[in-house]
């Protein structure tokens, strides 16, 4: 088994050019991100992708949390800082900086709870707890951009699993593209699958000769205790291991991830269930065109170690400014880790090695002792 590659389109890969680039180099999948993008978009690049000979994945955004939009373009928050962080269409006049947000929190919260924004690039402890609104105290400097994520690892929230937009795409797209998987959003046990495929037959009464697999997204505490992921990975057809909530929405907080991950593919391998290993495997590279080694090695981890089914590149590839590089790197490490077990025993020659990879960069280092 080879692994291959998801790409998330985008306005960086939503054309025939680099999508026939994508279909020749190890990418198998196109990944519609439901989270953004409006029917009408999603809708044409589904037909280029398929035009260019990819399989499609619809992916879910769920009960994700997320800040309103922000009208001042240069917001930001500095270190010790104190804000409001209230429900979107309070507007109550404050003389601190107001964060509009999608969701009341103030319910889900307690005082010296931690609220993680986008990414937990932004970190803020709660002081005091108003009514629709919270007071927080900024524990970082950074910028504050419309939409971005809000995690609250140290809350039980209670959210509907399926929200009016993911039935909203159920419904406008799974008829006409006819997408060969849909993945699924904060799913914490199997009843959550249940309603998912119940939606999907809804939506497809009238289709006889189509149903799409079911992909799990496993980025929730609740879904990794042992009496729900062995159920899920069950009833589901693939597993992502979803890393970016994962990391925020496990404590302590970003520590766990790699464990986790560990676990999952173990679960995977021995319930013979196909898994994608997802998020930030080459985020540098949305502005740079080269990786870091740290990816390089979280990458080789994924396709050598872990044998991963799929690969997923998320902004990388649907907003970055190297989509076609981001690429290259990961079907040359797969192509040079099919090289090496081919040949484990044979000493080939560097010129061999080029030949058989996409990019022509100089590998004279390769036959260096390691350590």
């Amino acid at each position: 088994m080879s692994t291959k590659i998801i790409t998330t389109l985008g306005p960086a890969s939503g054309n025939p050019e680099v999508l026939k680039y994508f279909k020749e180099h190890s990418v198998e999948i196109a990944r519609l991100n439901g989270s953004h993008g409006i029917i009408e978009e999603h809708l044409r690049i589904a037909k280029l992708a398929t035009n260019a000979g990819l399989d499609l994945m619809l992916d879910l955004p769920g009960p994700k949390i997320r800040l309103g939009e922000i009208h001042d373009k240069l917001l930001a928050v500095k270190t010790g800082e104190k804000v409001i962080i209230e429900k979107e269409q309070e507007h109550k006049k404050n003389n601190l900086k107001t964060l509009p947000c999608q969701f009341p929190i103030e319910k889900y919260t307690k005082i010296n709870d931690i609220v993680y924004i986008d990414d937990g690039k932004l970190q803020f402890r709660v002081i005091k707890i108003e009514k629709n609104r919270i007071q927080a105290e900024a524990l970082n400097s950074g910028p504050v951009k419309s939409h971005k994520g809000v995690n609250l690892p140290y809350g039980t929230i209670d959210i509907d699993f399926l929200t009016e937009n993911d039935h909203r795409l159920i419904e406008k797209l799974l008829p006409i593209i006819k997408p060969k998987y849909v993945a699924t959003s904060f799913v914490k046990t199997i009843d959550d699958i249940y309603r998912l495929k119940t939606a999907i037959q809804n939506s497809l009464h009238n289709i006889k000769d189509y149903y799409p697999k079911i992909i799990a997204k496993i980025e929730m505490a609740e879904a990794i205790e042992p009496v729900n992921i062995t159920s899920i990975i069950n009833e589901c057809d693939m597993i992502m291991i979803a890393r970016g909530d994962l990391a925020l929405e496990t404590t302590p907080v970003h520590i766990r991830v790699p464990f986790i991950q560990n676990d999952l593919v173990q679960r995977c391998q021995i319930q013979n269930k196909p898994f994608i290993i997802a998020t930030q495997i080459l985020e540098s590279m949305i502005t740079c065109p080269v990786p870091t080694r740290a990816e390089v090695s979280d990458l080789y981890r994924a396709v050598v170690l872990d044998k991963a089914n799929y690969i997923m590149l998320s902004g990388e590839a649907a907003v970055g400014q190297y989509p076609k590089e981001c690429v290259t790197i990961m079907h040359d490490l797969i192509q040079y880790n099919k090289i090496q077990t081919v040949h484990t025993n044979k000493k080939l020659k560097t010129k061999t090695i080029e030949k058989k990879l996409t990019t022509k960069r100089t590998l004279s280092k390769i036959k260096r002792k390691r350590i």
